[in-house]
């Protein structure tokens, strides 16, 4: 084992000599460090994009498999009167103002308005 071992370095030594006859200087070994520096920073930059392309494709798998499961995501709605659409269209002829229309369908002011337009963009009312 150790025989070859020598006869490896013997023959890694003279084809470093032969191919690269500066790297046996102080400057060529400086140069060929900072190339294999550069190499590997090279692949580890490598390594870590493919590292986080194959993270983010793993997480979309997910959640893909999660929403076809029916899992939802965000926020729970908060409870929503289920004749809001009556209450909107109560509001629309003037029956009831708007504060008493938010309050029977106990949504937020901003809930409530953005639900009214959406309503309205959609002609439900």
């Amino acid at each position: 084992m150790e025989l070859c071992r020598s006869e490896t370095r013997a023959r890694v030594s003279e084809t470093i000599k032969l191919c690269l006859p500066f790297a046996d200087t102080p400057e060529g070994r400086v140069l060929m460090e900072e190339q294999l520096y550069s190499i590997l920073i090279q692949m580890l930059t490598y390594m870590q994009v493919g590292s986080r392309k194959m993270r983010k494709d793993r997480q979309r798998e997910g959640i893909d498999a999660a929403m076809a499961n029916g899992v939802r995501f965000g926020r729970k709605q908060k409870y929503i009167a289920e004749d809001y659409i009556d209450i909107y269209k109560r509001l629309e002829n003037g029956e009831i103002d708007k504060n008493t229309a938010r309050s029977e369908i106990g949504a937020s002011v901003n809930t409530f308005a953005r639900m009214y337009k959406e309503l309205k963009q959609n002609g439900a009312i």
